[in-house]
């Protein structure tokens, strides 16, 4: 395949027809799957009052900037001289740095929301209130931005500079400031999704030592639970981790040959911005019901949804686990409360996961 005349010297593989085909795949799928996810939180009543999905929606919003900067990554290589202009070439890489670390943000403030719903449940609504949400929400998006706009007073550009981010970007920067931030989100996110499967699984040896237990009941690591729980963590790893180490090494090594390497690895962490609503809405019951009538042209709330939570007097929630309290034992996959009021453990049985 031909590159195109505006593809970079250093990037064999960037301007050719397959890099066009998956980079407009990925935006189109990025800007689709994150349009619907913010519609059927805007558009649904019982969405929106659930306090778990502020997060979603937040996270929605920066995963659609990030296929929004797409196309304007593309145009560097697309076009001839796009990339000579200072403001233009920093302007490619704030703007995608902005919309990633604000997306991996998101993902460690769900991680969060989902650890409290799980190790204390009983006192989630008093811990994650709409204001704690909204200040966390809005941290995140303060310290993505106050990063992400560090380039632009501290970079290496010059004039006849080729635009990329090894020649832009600063060394210290980079090993100082962006590693060293995406090494703690995701050593913490390990360490909350551990503690969770741990909380978990101590929950589920309790309550099936009752008599009350269908003796049939899976354990814990073969439930829904553990298996999204894993695929959250193992797609953010898989898409983020080769990118950085890529990264590290061109920067350190100056290595342009490696540049092909370094777009494909770009694409791949994009992507995690187009799983992110397959993970976090899709799975999720009442996502998928709301995503349907958008499909159809009609309003969420007019299709009944399902109730995956405990009423709460202070708050009505829809967490990634839910303690059912019942006598029915025919479910198998544990579920922890994130509502507030107390409940019995003994009568409490797993209900079947529902998503978020």
């Amino acid at each position: 395949m031909e590159a195109t005349s505006g593809q970079s010297p250093h990037c064999d593989y960037c301007g050719t027809t397959a890099w066009l085909f998956l980079s407009i795949v990925s935006a189109a799928g990025t800007i689709l799957g994150n349009v619907l996810t913010v519609s059927a939180i805007l558009l649904s009543k019982k969405l929106s009052s659930v306090v778990a999905n502020y997060f979603v929606f937040s996270l929605a919003v920066s995963d659609l900037m990030v296929g929004c900067s797409i196309p304007y990554h593309m145009l560097f290589y697309l076009l001839d001289d796009f990339g000579r202009s200072r403001m233009k070439c920093l302007l490619r890489f704030v703007f995608t740095s902005f919309a990633c670390s604000s997306s991996i943000c998101n993902l460690l403030f769900i991680a969060m929301d989902r650890y409290i719903a799980i190790v204390y449940p009983l006192h989630y609504t008093r811990y994650m209130t709409k204001k704690a949400a909204f200040f966390l929400i809005a941290l995140g998006w303060l310290i993505s931005f106050s990063t992400a706009s560090i380039p632009v007073f501290w970079n290496e550009w010059h004039e006849g500079v080729t635009c990329e981010l090894v020649n832009v970007y600063p060394s210290n920067y980079i090993k100082m400031i962006v590693v060293p931030m995406f090494v703690l989100i995701w050593v913490t996110m390990l360490l909350l999704y551990s503690r969770i499967c741990k909380e978990a699984s101590g929950q589920q040896r309790r309550i099936m030592g009752s008599a009350t237990v269908n003796p049939h009941s899976r354990s814990f690591r073969d439930s829904k639970s553990f298996q999204m729980m894993m695929i959250i963590l193992g797609c953010f790893t898989i898409c983020w981790l080769p990118y950085f180490v890529i990264t590290i090494q061109e920067r350190s090594m100056r290595n342009l040959e490696s540049a092909t390497l370094y777009e494909i690895f770009f694409n791949l962490a994009m992507a995690n911005s187009c799983m992110n609503p397959l993970i976090y809405a899709w799975k999720n019951a009442n996502f998928r019901k709301a995503f349907c009538s958008l499909v159809r042209c009609r309003t969420p709330d007019s299709q009944p949804f399902i109730t995956n939570h405990v009423p709460s007097k202070s708050n009505s929630l829809n967490g990634v686990f839910n303690l059912t309290c019942q006598r029915d034992t025919s479910r198998t996959d544990l579920e922890v409360s994130v509502g507030g009021d107390e409940v019995d453990e003994s009568k409490c049985v797993d209900s079947g996961v529902n998503g978020l």
